[in-house]
């Protein structure tokens, strides 16, 4: 998948959504341009709004404000994620240590974004838990694949509805309804798009409508929360558009 803002279709990623039955940075993981995350901020800033909201920098303090709508608790919580997201996934750098880990890619890497969910995550009672995070996202960065997100995803058979606030306008949920995954309970990986007649290949089911939320430790051109477009896209909530945080948006082509 690729991110908004960014190229390439993927598949669809992350399915993950997929779970249970069950993943660019922005939109489709577009491969744009984002920087190593091998730093964390030391801060944050809790402000309610800036006169200029600051392109998100994972090196730098992180600053989310300047968006309309959005409440100083709201900011708080979403730099709060988006800070501590980028602390645990150092551990995570490369796949070889997510697969020690538990996680397991579900196939997508010819999407430029490969997605490694680790099943027994999604229904441990965790949600949104930085020291838990049931999808990670890698891309090809400097020639090999180093960790470029997470993917938090809510337990099987929640829906839109279940889904937490956690930055208002500035974070987006969204599910993988038209995928289908074979048919593991540990090692799930992507088969296709679910059929005009409803169903998936033999061997597989459809991802169901588990809702997912990303959050980049690299800059993106659509915000650290973008979510993916494309035959990828997955479906946001009805009635709202597919977020894209230009805002708060990276430019950068390194």
């Amino acid at each position: 998948m690729r991110r908004a803002g960014g190229s390439a279709i993927a598949i669809a990623v992350l399915a993950l959504a997929l779970a249970v039955s069950a993943c660019g940075s922005a939109g489709s993981h577009a491969s744009g341009a984002r920087a190593p995350s091998s730093t964390a901020p030391t801060a944050s800033s809790t402000s309610t709004t800036v006169d200029q909201p600051k392109p998100y920098d994972p090196t730098k303090p992180i600053d989310l404000g300047g968006t309309p709508g959005v409440t100083p608790a709201e900011q708080h919580r979403a730099e709060k994620l988006v800070r501590q997201t980028i602390v645990s996934l150092r551990r995570f750098e490369y796949p070889s240590e997510a697969v020690a880990a538990g996680y397991r890619s579900i196939g997508d890497a010819l999407a430029g974004d490969e997605h490694f969910v680790n099943w027994s995550l999604v229904d441990d009672g965790h949600i949104l838990d930085p020291t838990r995070p049931e999808s990670l996202v890698y891309e090809v960065r400097d020639g090999q694949q180093q960790i470029v997100a997470a993917m938090y995803m809510l337990p099987f058979g929640s829906r839109f509805t279940d889904a937490p606030n956690v930055g208002g306008a500035l974070t987006q949920w969204h599910v993988h309804a038209d995928l289908c995954l074979t048919n593991s309970s540990d090692d799930k990986t992507l088969s296709g798009f679910v059929g005009v007649n409803g169903t998936c290949p033999a061997g597989s089911s459809k991802a169901g409508d588990t809702p997912m939320l990303h959050v980049w430790v690299v800059p993106n051109v659509c915000g650290p929360f973008a979510s993916l477009e494309g035959v990828g896209a997955g479906q946001v909530p009805p009635g709202q558009t597919r977020l894209c945080d230009t805002a708060h948006g990276s430019t950068e082509t390194g």
